[in-house]
Order: structure tokens, then C-alpha cells, then sequence
């Protein structure tokens, strides 16, 4: 897969976006290519963390006592946010979705 910065701007990065994302580049070794690879893979982990989270509260919710569900929910209103701010959660999903994007385009060829 072929990163262009234009092909981003088009995707739906705005100029900062990408800014940040040369940023990284300089800063830490790497390609465009690499970077965005890394974010789409952080953005499907926090999905997939955020999803089995709530799964487990549900399930919490109808087997457990109404504390440990309420303790649980606590947990995730506090615990989400830090790990979608970790991701960072916007640019991993322009990644992901430029990603899937793309896949869908080289596919049809």
C-alpha cells in the first residue's frame, strides 16, 4: 500500500493531521506507510478493547450484584477515555478508515 500525503488529505486528514503524522516520522524513524499501518492496528485494539468491555459489563450487569456492575461501569467510564487517549484515538481511526479504503480499492482492481 502506496501513501501519498495528497491521498490522505483527500481521505479526510486535515493539514494538522498530517502534520502530526510527519512529525512522528522525524521524530521516531519510519515511513507515512508504517505510521499509518500502526495507527489503523491501535484503532482496531482499542475497538476491540472497548468492545469486549462493555460485553464483560453486560454480562456483569445480568450475572452480578448491582455493585459489581456499577463498580464496573465506573471503571470504564474512567479506563476508556485514558485508552482511547493513548490510541490517539482520531488519526487512528482516519488511519483505519483510509486503510479499509484503500483495501477496498485495490480489491475491485
Amino acid at each position: 500500500m502506496k501513501v501519498s500525503e495528497d491521498a490522505l488529505l483527500r481521505s479526510g486528514f486535515s493539514h494538522s493531521d498530517l502534520e502530526k503524522v510527519k512529525n512522528n516520522v522525524e521524530n521516531f524513524g519510519g515511513t507515512l506507510e508504517e505510521v499509518i499501518q500502526d495507527l489503523a492496528k491501535r484503532f482496531n485494539v482499542a475497538k476491540w478493547i472497548t468492545i469486549v468491555a462493555f460485553v464483560i459489563l453486560i454480562f456483569t450487569s445480568v450475572l452480578s450484584t448491582k455493585s459489581n456492575a456499577l463498580s464496573l461501569a465506573f471503571s470504564l467510564v474512567v479506563g476508556l477515555p485514558f485508552i482511547w487517549y493513548l490510541t490517539p484515538a482520531k488519526l487512528a481511526f482516519k488511519a483505519w478508515r483510509y486503510k479499509k479504503y484503500v483495501s477496498r480499492i485495490e480489491g475491485d482492481h
